[in-house]
This record gives structure tokens, sequence and C-alpha cells, in this order.
């Protein structure tokens, strides 16, 4: 099989978001950047992620998944896949989780964005971690795409399967935010919704209102991804 899965390696990076882009762009992404992706915004996306990786590396993994039949001059490096997990193994304080919300302001958003989108999006996000983890141990699933090319192969599922055994190792539940396009995938492999985003992404001149369900896939006996 010529899949393969991967820890990504910093030079992965600016693959990886492009992955990203190709995935989201009918999505959160086209709402959040309603005029494009531009060169200002993919520099600051690789920027800040590489500095929020390199500050914490033992909270923040990344994996990918290759295809080895892909060719070597592949300007995507071979990834068809990219995952981003965070890991919260002990309770958090109230100061910790203020960190991680961050302030909102402007210099916290990136170059060229819809900021009244984002600035609601991500009060939303914040608010619905207060209320449904809080300072509970977890681990999140930030990110998981697969390239629009790729669907159907498994590329997500191997992710999962890999987030799935850290979380059985520490004992640890695994939480995420789903766009409509993920939701069956999640519920399939054992996560369970707990409530849904007031979000509606109409409100911003999108197209489709992207309604995000919150989801929880409690500590498991063991692990069963197909």
């Amino acid at each position: 099989m010529p899949l393969e899965l991967h820890p990504l390696q910093e030079a992965d990076l600016g693959a990886a978001v492009e992955v990203m882009w190709q995935s989201f762009k009918p999505d959160i992404m086209g709402c959040i950047w309603p005029r494009g992706f531009t060169q200002a915004a993919r520099d600051y996306t690789i920027a800040k992620g590489l500095e929020s990786w390199r500050k914490s590396p033992e909270k923040i993994k990344k994996m990918k998944v290759i295809d080895t039949d892909l060719p070597d001059d592949d300007p995507l490096k071979k990834i068809v896949g990219y995952s981003d997990w965070y890991f919260y193994p002990k309770q958090r304080t109230e100061e910790e989780l203020k960190e991680k919300e961050g302030d909102g302001g402007d210099d916290d958003l990136p170059p060229d964005c819809d900021k009244e989108m984002l600035r609601e999006f991500g009060g939303q996000l914040d608010a619905a971690k207060r209320e449904y983890i809080g300072g509970r141990p977890y681990i999140e699933l930030h990110i998981l795409v697969t390239h629009p090319k790729h669907h159907r192969r498994g590329v997500g599922a191997m992710q999962l399967r890999w987030g799935f055994e850290q979380a059985e190792k520490l004992g640890l539940p695994v939480y995420l935010e789903s766009s409509p396009i993920g939701k069956p995938l999640y519920a399939r492999e054992g996560f369970e919704a707990l409530g849904v985003l007031p979000f509606d992404a109409r409100k911003f001149g999108f197209e489709k209102e992207l309604q995000h369900t919150l989801m929880l896939r409690p500590v498991k006996g063991n692990v069963d991804v197909v």
C-alpha cells in the first residue's frame, strides 16, 4: 500500500498548509479568507504554526500521510493528508486557560482575513471548550485534512488511528469541532456529539451555514479504526 504515516517535519509545514487550504477552501478557510489565501496570509500561517510548535513540542504533535507512488518532484512533498493534535495530559489552571484563549486583538489575527468573522468564530470555539472541557485533561484534534484528490483512500482513518492509540495510552478523551463534511467520519469512529456552535457563516456573506458540531470520543478500552 503506497500510503504511509509519518511525523510532520518543519520543512513540510508549507506543503501541509497548502493541503489544508485545498481541503478547506470550500469550507471554513474560504470563509476566513473570502478574497483568497494570499501570500501574506500563507506566510503568517506557516510562521505562527512554527512558532507555537517550537515553543511546545511536547504538546503539539503534527502528522502527515504521504503517497509513496507520487513523483519525487511532487510540489506537496507527496503529502496527501495532515493532522494537528494538542495534548493536555494534566489539569490546567484558570491562568493557563486564559493564556490559551488569547486576547482576541487584531495583532492575533492573520492578514487579509475577515476579522469580524474570525473574532466571532474563535470566541465561540473558546467558549465551547470552556463549557465542555474546562481545565480537564484531554487531547484535541485541531486539524484533520485530506487533499480533495485523495478522498476515500483511508487517509483520515490512518491519522485517527494514531491519535486514538495515543489517547488510549494516556487514558484521555479526544475532543474536536467538526465541519459538516467531517461529521459522518467522526461519528463512525466513536465520537459523540456534545452540541453545535451558534456560528452561522451566512451572516458574513458565505453561501453555506457551516454548522460546526462539538464532538468527544470518550476514553475507550481498545482501539478500533478501520
